[in-house]
């Protein structure tokens, strides 16, 4: 299995290694894979048993959604992370620009292969008086609860206020729990 390329062991062509996760409950490696050249290409989870040599990708993303902020839970076979979809268009200039908003939040089983939970815009309860939110992170999963970094705004506008947050997975609820002032994501 050394001296093997990333092709040989199942990620695609293109891609290379952004971050690296291990979960000892599922024994189980993680690799957040990212463009590794000029073109552009979204971010990427894949996984594999440490026995295994090849790596499955997690989830079925669609072409322009790409997976961030990974975070494996520390006692049970799970795997949460923040989805982002991007867009692209061009400019009166000609001058193609890039985009992304916040498409979902998703947790995976590593052991069965699938996606348990995953909350989205139109599921995600956001505090009272906001009228815009989204989830820029995974900062913690644990028994303890969920926990994000989220962009909020009372007026609808651009100016966002990030905080640290508490998801109520059940309820699929957004609960602030500090400020982030300065914080530009």
């Amino acid at each position: 299995m050394l001296n093997r390329s990333f092709e040989e062991m199942g990620i695609p062509p293109g891609y290379g290694f952004k971050h690296l996760l291990f979960s000892p409950v599922a024994s189980v490696l993680i690799v957040q894979a990212q463009s590794s050249g000029k073109d552009w290409r979204p971010e990427r989870l894949y996984f594999r048993q440490i026995a295994s040599d090849k790596y499955n990708a997690v989830g079925q993303p669609e072409d322009l959604v790409s997976q961030d902020s990974p975070f494996a839970h520390p006692s049970k076979p799970l795997l949460a992370y923040n989805c982002l979809e991007h867009r692209f268009s061009v400019d009166a200039t000609g001058e193609e620009r890039h985009s992304g908003d916040w498409d979902s939040l998703n947790i995976y089983d590593l052991r069965q292969q699938t996606e348990v939970e995953s909350i989205n815009r139109q599921t995600l309860t956001l505090p009272a008086g906001v009228v815009r939110g989204w989830i820029s992170a995974v900062v913690a999963f644990s028994d303890s609860g969920f926990f994000v970094q989220a962009g909020l705004s009372k007026d609808g506008s651009n100016r966002m206020d990030y905080v640290v947050a508490e998801v109520d997975l059940s309820r699929r609820i957004l609960k602030p729990i500090g400020a982030l002032p300065a914080t530009f994501i």
